[in-house]
């Protein structure tokens, strides 16, 4: 498109091709996108896009072109008169015009708009860095993954629906649990590279992370601290996640040989003490080694096909259990004193922090033979240091937490040793997130923060625990630090919603479109978003009104309720807008925008309907 823009028609003696090569260091391989003349000895039209200034124009003007294409109003993915003239047929119903602009938006503008065209000269492509390439190369894997194990199960449907996309199903039994799988959400200041949001039943959201190690855990790119924190942030705000692996890919694919499993974590009889908790605490122990000693992927999987909290606090209280039979594991204390408990679980994460004694055995304090707490420090087979706290105040309710600790510091970082328990760090807390469910805490930790936590926000030191604590915290400064001209938070969606029916409207009619392009409804994105996950009905995208077919973004005209949400009110230079308004108030309507139904969520959602069965 933008060479046809550049040159004024349509060179059809220039094509393009996909081209590969290894890169040595890394053993990946380097991809790119190769524009050749077809004419023998070329006839000097890519000689001219040679320059810096043609190239930058050339992507200028297919970026221009396919942000004014007029498929935009319409609703469509792309179109003939942009992307579709370009694009083979049977790939007409995934291309993606704003998949397109993002992909232009990335090479001429920096995050903020401004100018970020940035060119180097390189001796030879091998030097070209592949930090975003094996990102993609990992998702198109995982995708590919996905796909073929969907093909290979009865039970289970996926059904693609655009680049990155689809509706994941799984049959089996009376219901059917139904996931939205979109790709590669921004969510703050992390971007998750899938995720899976529930359907057919109570409000969920599954945020995947695809893990290379050489841009995660190394020296060159150390991202762990960082990584657990953003994580620990996404399940304060109500999402599971699941860390995954190039090597959990090749050994679900069972292509890698020579990649040591970080599971099971710990040997026979401590796995055999697992299966026996699993058993006392209400499962079935057969679940445990296809679920629990299993590969992320696997363990992933599992949750989709049966996302109940309790069932998987109790797989996780399991595998903690079962490590205090493993070999090495020693009792810290036992005491009747939380405030005892917090001083010792402080002196174990100041030991495994910058500057402590790593390896040695820490001391123990007494053992109390009534005691209510109880804490342990341990190592799975991989060496990754694990603390557990166990809360057994009441006997018929035992509340499991685990502290995975994994070192951060250069000296330790690019080694085989290392690796192996980076992929154990990420296993264990795959699972552990779920001990917050029964009452626990599973906490994902970088060595060089252990000192500074706050062990006081732990249940089993009489805090609420982590994730409820931060969760209150990112609700309760936001709405403060907010100056009060500015549209406040609505209320978050809490326990309360448990057990809603969503609309699958939102997902597959609503939600979708806005996502394309969060910030120009970035309001409207939000109240749907709220509205959806308290399980109301959703309303008539783009309603029209009467005989002048007056247009707002929702409306909601069943049953007497006659909402609307409007892109913006009338204003001195906007007739059109005023007769819109004065319509829809004559018609008995009450006509507010997005950002002003977000400061009265609690009467939106008090007049709006629930939704009822299903929706389709």
């Amino acid at each position: 498109m933008g060479i046809d823009l550049h040159f004024g028609g349509d060179p059809q003696h220039l094509d393009t091709t996909i081209a590969s090569m290894p890169d040595q260091a890394s053993g990946e391989r380097r991809w790119f996108l190769v524009v050749f003349d077809e004419l023998p000895g070329g006839t000097g039209y890519l000689d001219r896009l040679r320059k810096e200034d043609a190239f930058k124009e050339t992507l200028a003007k297919a970026y221009e072109a396919l942000r004014n294409c007029p498929c935009a109003e319409e609703q469509r993915r792309a179109c003939h008169r942009c992307l579709h003239r370009y694009t083979p047929e049977v790939l007409q119903d995934v291309v993606s015009r704003r998949t397109a602009i993002e992909m232009l938006e990335s090479l001429l503008f920096t995050g903020d708009g401004a100018d970020g065209w940035d060119i180097e000269d390189v001796r030879h492509t091998g030097l070209i860095g592949l930090d975003l390439q094996v990102e993609s190369d990992l998702e198109a894997r995982f995708l590919a993954l996905l796909r073929q194990w969907a093909t290979m199960t009865d039970d289970v449907a996926l059904d693609e629906d655009g680049h990155a996309s689809g509706h994941l199903r799984f049959t089996a039994g009376a219901d059917v649990v139904h996931w939205r799988l979109t790709a590669q959400q921004q969510v703050g200041d992390t971007r998750t590279d899938f995720t899976f949001t529930r359907v057919d039943g109570p409000t969920q959201s599954v945020k995947v992370y695809l893990e290379g190690y050489r841009y995660h855990a190394t020296r060159e790119h150390n991202r762990i601290a960082t990584d657990a924190a953003r994580r620990t942030r996404l399940r304060a705000d109500g999402h599971a996640v699941f860390q995954i692996t190039w090597a959990d890919i090749d050994l679900f694919e069972g292509r890698a040989a020579a990649v040591r499993p970080v599971w099971p974590p710990y040997a026979g009889m401590a796995q055999e003490q697992a299966k026996a908790a699993y058993d006392q605490y209400g499962g079935q122990r057969a679940h445990i080694p296809g679920a629990v000693f299993a590969n992320p992927i696997d363990t992933m999987i599992a949750y989709l096909r049966d996302p109940d909290a309790a069932r998987w606090s109790r797989r996780a209280s399991a595998l903690v259990t079962g490590l205090l039979a493993a070999p090495g594991t020693a009792p810290v204390l036992a005491t009747r004193q939380r405030s005892a408990l917090a001083a010792a679980l402080r002196a174990e994460l100041t030991r495994l922090g910058p500057g402590g004694n790593h390896d040695s055995v820490g001391s123990q304090g007494a053992i109390d033979p009534h005691a209510s707490v109880h804490l342990y420090r341990a190592l799975d087979l991989t060496g990754l240091p694990i603390i557990v706290a166990l809360d057994a105040a009441d006997t018929d309710r035992l509340r499991w937490s685990a502290l995975a600790v994994l070192d951060d510091a250069d000296e330790v970082l690019d080694t085989d040793a290392h690796k192996l328990r980076w992929r154990a760090w990420l296993y264990w807390t795959n699972i552990t997130q779920f001990l917050s469910y029964g009452g626990g805490d599973g906490v994902q930790l970088a060595a060089s923060r252990a000192p500074e936590f706050e062990v006081e926000t732990l249940a089993v030191c009489g805090g609420l625990g982590e994730i409820d604590t931060l969760s209150a915290h990112r609700r309760l400064p936001q709405a403060a630090a907010e100056p009060t001209a500015s549209v406040p938070s609505p209320p978050g969606v809490d326990a309360g919603t448990a057990g809603t029916q969503r609309d699958t409207a939102w997902d597959e009619d609503i939600l979708e479109i806005l996502r394309e392009e969060p910030d120009e409804s970035a309001d409207l994105l939000r109240l749907a978003e709220e509205l959806a996950a308290r399980g109301k009905r959703a309303p008539v995208f783009g309603h029209e009104l009467g005989s002048g077919r007056w247009l707002v973004d929702f409306g909601w005209a069943d049953s007497g309720v006659k909402i609307a949400v409007v892109h913006g009110h009338a204003s001195a230079d906007s007739d059109e807008a005023h007769r819109r308004d004065q319509a829809y108030i004559g018609a008995g309507w009450t006509v507010r925008t997005a950002a002003e139904w977000l400061v009265h969520f609690d009467e939106l959602i008090s007049r709006l309907p629930d939704t009822e069965g299903s929706t389709r």
